[in-house]
């Protein structure tokens, strides 16, 4: 009789053991096909953002050449290709036409696009960051004996005279690279500040601070550091106005009695490697993570 129970009871234990396993397998196929479904979503509307960029790049793209039309037609009878008496039979012209074609067929897929008009070119600068297309600029240029800018769309505070003293006559495809990257750089520092405000978690809304340039930016933003909310004060300097990165960063903390030495140099260190949302955003996330795992173990008893 004992050893028809013990039997028994041994019968049952296999039996559980089976169904535990089996519903541990059931479980991780259902915790499979959830992540599928979510990959799959996720695919979904990563699908859909692009088409939505895709359409919304080929109507800027559509505006772009209708301004450059609009530009190259406007009061020019005829073909907007063929060489005027400023031009035709000038040897200096005629190389600098050859060079712009060059230019034009070489670099238009870095940003730098047009078509040629009866007196010269036509040049669009569009700028880029972090592969979202940003602003247009337009160059009327003359090619004569004397190249020059007729008209432009160019802000008053990039340094175009200049650019274009120095290399408009001596090197047209170095004028036309640097002022991409003075306007690109422009942009992009443009683009770092707007989206900056958009962080209202950690940059403290209203306390941005720019100039024109975006060549100078100061802002606040707050952190958790040992369960205290700390406020940090950033100063952010560009002094190559080539580059969408900064060259200086000083941040301090807003209240003198705390000494955050180690945490605001590896902030700045940060600031000094990546655009300022990406550096605020992984700021924020290691925070959070680390703020978590502070109150998990606390939780757990290990402090």
């Amino acid at each position: 009789m004992d050893e028809a129970q013990t039997f028994f009871r041994e019968g049952v234990m296999v039996h559980l053991e089976e169904l535990e396993t089996l519903s541990h397998k059931l479980a991780l196929r259902q915790e499979q096909k959830r992540q599928d479904r979510e990959t799959l979503e996720g695919m979904k509307e990563t699908l859909i953002r692009l088409r939505k960029e895709r359409d919304e790049l080929l109507a800027k793209v559509s505006v772009q050449e209708a301004k450059i039309h609009s530009l190259t037609t406007q009061n020019q009878p005829g073909s907007d290709s063929q060489p005027t008496a400023e031009t035709r039979g000038n040897p200096d012209a005629e190389t600098l036409l050859e060079e712009v074609k060059g230019i034009l067929q070489a670099d238009w897929l870095t940003g730098i696009s047009g078509k040629l008009t009866r007196r010269g070119a036509c040049i669009c600068i569009s700028t880029a960051f972090e592969g979202k297309y940003l602003d247009s600029y337009y160059l009327d240029l003359v090619l004569g004996s004397n190249p020059r800018i007729e008209r432009h769309s160019i802000p008053a505070f990039i340094p175009l005279d200049q650019i274009a003293n120095t290399h408009l006559q001596a090197d047209l495809k170095k004028f036309l690279v640097l002022l991409f990257q003075h306007l690109n750089a422009y942009a992009g520092r443009k683009y770092q500040a707007e989206q900056l405000q958009a962080l209202p978690l950690i940059a403290t809304p209203g306390t941005l601070q720019k100039n024109s340039l975006y060549t100078l930016l100061t802002f606040e933003y707050n952190l958790d550091v040992e369960g205290a909310d700390v406020c940090f004060c950033a100063k952010v300097l560009y002094g190559d106005l080539t580059r969408v990165l900064p060259t200086e960063v000083h941040i301090t903390c807003k209240d003198p009695a705390q000494s955050l030495t180690d945490t605001i140099s590896s902030h700045s260190k940060l600031f000094y490697k990546k655009p300022l949302h990406q550096a605020l955003d992984y700021l924020k996330s290691a925070n959070e993570t680390l703020v978590h795992t502070s109150a998990s173990l606390s939780g757990a008893g290990l402090f």
